[in-house]
């Protein structure tokens, strides 16, 4: 037999023996203290150094995700609050110009959202001067055709004409559009945040804020524009 072969069965003996043995070296510390294990980056290192280096690495990365966590639970608690708050100031509207203007002013203001529009579809003679866009529903059919269609909110980069109906002509500049059709049995309107990064509403994001907001509005829209949902 080659010395190589005695020299792999020797090491596989060893690391099988350590295997079955795991409290070898801490039985056995004089062996441990002049074990040397070369870094990377450090040059040789004990191994006790090595484990060290080791786990202090690991509750770096364990503390950075605790962090990441407690962010986003204080992002979601901070999300909540805000909604809850935006929900019963809109309940407390008392005319719709009014629920527009709540809905608009919290948009903007507690949720930072850059650019935003509540469209709804009535006739304008019979509703009062308001914020919110007054359209019909056949014009949307034609200027929006896939969010009318769409049974889910619709995000990312949108045709200028359709960022024109749905924000007006005279809006900061949008290149990316979350948007939700507003309906419960009968179609209320649309509710649209925009961006001017391309890349900021994209088809892969959650849609949960704004799926829920929709959903408020489309059980307070039908009293104030006198109709039946």
């Amino acid at each position: 037999m080659s010395n190589d072969n005695l020299t792999d069965i020797t090491l596989k003996q060893v690391r099988g023996y350590l295997r079955d043995h795991p409290t070898f070296l801490d039985e056995n510390p004089d062996i441990l203290e002049t074990m040397v294990v070369h870094h990377k980056t450090d040059g040789a290192v004990s191994l006790i150094e090595r484990q060290l280096s080791v786990l202090r690495d690991r509750n770096k990365e364990i503390g950075d995700q605790l962090d990441l966590l407690v962010e986003t639970a204080q992002n979601n608690e901070l999300m909540f609050v805000k909604t809850r708050q935006l929900i019963i100031d809109l309940l407390e509207a008392p005319n719709l110009p009014a629920l527009v203007e709540t809905l608009y002013d919290s948009l903007g203001v507690d949720f930072g959202i850059e650019s935003y529009s509540l469209t709804l579809f009535a006739n304008e003679k019979k509703l009062k001067k308001m914020m919110a866009n007054v359209t019909s529903f056949e014009d949307a059919k034609t200027q929006v055709p896939a969010l009318i269609d769409s049974d889910r909110s619709i995000c990312g980069p949108r045709q200028d004409s359709e960022v024109d109906f749905l924000f007006g002509e005279s809006h900061q500049p949008i290149k990316s559009v979350a948007a939700v059709i507003i309906r419960k049995k009968t179609t209320f309107g649309i509710l649209s945040l925009g961006n001017a990064d391309p890349e900021f509403y994209s088809s892969d994001m959650g849609t949960l804020f704004l799926d829920y907001v929709a959903d408020v509005l489309s059980r307070l829209l039908p009293q104030h524009l006198e109709v039946k949902s």
